[in-house]
C-alpha cells in the first residue's frame, strides 16, 4: 500500500496539489458567501414588503446549501483525478461550478430586488387602503396620491 502512495506523490508534484486543494477551497468558501449574501437578500426583501420570516425558506436554503455541496464534491473527485495529469494545473470542474453557482445565487439576488421594486408588492396595502376609503372624495385623494407615487418611480 505505502507503494502505491509513494508512485502517486512522485507523480504529483505537490505544490501543484496544494493549488489544487487551496483553490478548490476558495471555490467552495465563495459559494457559501454566495448563499448567505442570498439568505441575507431574501430576508431583507420579507422585511422590506411587510412579509413573514418563515421556517420552510431557511430549510429552503439549507437544502439547497446541500445540494451545491453535493455538486462541488463531485467536482472535486473529478478533479482530484485529473491530478495524474501533468497538464491539468488547476481544479477547472470545481471553479465551473462555483462560477455557475455564484451566479444563480446572484440572479436569485436580482430577482429579489425587482421584487422590492414591483409595484405588485404594494398592492395589499393598496387594496386595504381603497376598503377604508368611505366617501368619494376620500377615493379621489388616494387616486391623486397613487398617481403622484407612480410619476415619482418614473422618474427614479
Amino acid at each position: 500500500m505505502s507503494v502505491f502512495f509513494e508512485t502517486i506523490q512522485e507523480s504529483v508534484d505537490m505544490a501543484h496539489f496544494y493549488t489544487h486543494i487551496a483553490v478548490t477551497l476558495l471555490c467552495w468558501v465563495l459559494v457559501i458567501m454566495a448563499i448567505l449574501i442570498d439568505l441575507w437578500d431574501g430576508i431583507y426583501t420579507a422585511r422590506k414588503l411587510g412579509e413573514k420570516l418563515h421556517s420552510h425558506k431557511f430549510r429552503h436554503t439549507v437544502q439547497k446549501a446541500g445540494e451545491y455541496w453535493r455538486l462541488l464534491l463531485f467536482g472535486f473527485i473529478a478533479d482530484t483525478l485529473g491530478l495524474l495529469l501533468p497538464w491539468y494545473a488547476l481544479p477547472y470542474i470545481t471553479m465551473v461550478l462555483c462560477v455557475s453557482l455564484v451566479f444563480i445565487e446572484m440572479k436569485s439576488v436580482f430577482e429579489h430586488y425587482k421584487r422590492r421594486k414591483s409595484r405588485l408588492a404594494q398592492l395589499p396595502e393598496i387594496a386595504a387602503r381603497i376598503v377604508e376609503c368611505v366617501t368619494e372624495q376620500d377615493a379621489k385623494k388616494l387616486i391623486a396620491t397613487i398617481k403622484e407615487e407612480l410619476e415619482k418611480d418614473k422618474k427614479e
